[in-house]
């Protein structure tokens, strides 16, 4: 299924997989958590999200830094308390070296040659559906994730800062916080 926009769209694609069918669609919400809510926003009845629903990936593309011409970043660029703010309440360890951008003929003088995805993978457990059951608020879902294992977008945008990839502002500006 394309995008799920509204209610037809969602019902259509809870029968398919009442049928058997594993069905992929696409889902505008800020978080992984958020798909759940949405599903229930337009109508969906809870027992059929808890019976149709293995899980929700949330994705974000950020800007990867260009190999030809990305340099290390000064300590004065690389402000510990955005870092601490990143990964907050996650205690990842900030890396040794931040990269930063600088522009070459190879990046155009952009600094930045292509994107790469950051993930957040709610998965459903028994605990996630009681509390689809019981009405519960985003809030709820995404403590519950968290409790469970779910790293945040976030957090898998500090990983690829810590290898080099992207920089700080490039994950702050695709994944706010929540």
């Amino acid at each position: 299924v394309g995008e799920i926009r509204d209610l037809e769209t969602a019902e259509m694609a809870i029968q398919a997989a009442l049928t058997g069918h594993l069905v992929l669609s696409t889902l505008h919400t800020n978080d992984a958590p958020s798909a759940i809510t949405r599903l229930m926003d337009l109508g969906v009845p809870s027992y059929l999200l808890n019976a149709t629903v293995l899980g929700v990936m949330a994705q974000r593309l950020v800007r990867t830094l260009c190999p030809h011409c990305r340099k290390p970043a000064t300590p004065q660029e690389t402000d510990p308390q955005a870092w601490n703010e990143l990964v907050s309440p996650w205690k990842a360890s900030r890396p040794d070296r931040f990269m930063q951008s600088v522009g070459c003929l190879e990046c155009r003088m952009t600094g930045y040659s292509g994107r790469i995805g950051i993930y957040e993978i709610l998965l459903m457990s028994p605990e996630i559906k009681n509390l689809i059951s019981a009405s519960a608020d985003m809030a709820a879902l995404r403590e519950q994730a968290y409790r469970e294992g779910m790293y945040p977008l976030r957090v898998s945008g500090a990983l690829k800062i810590a290898q080099g990839v992207t920089t700080l502002g490039e994950v702050m500006k695709v994944a706010p916080p929540a």
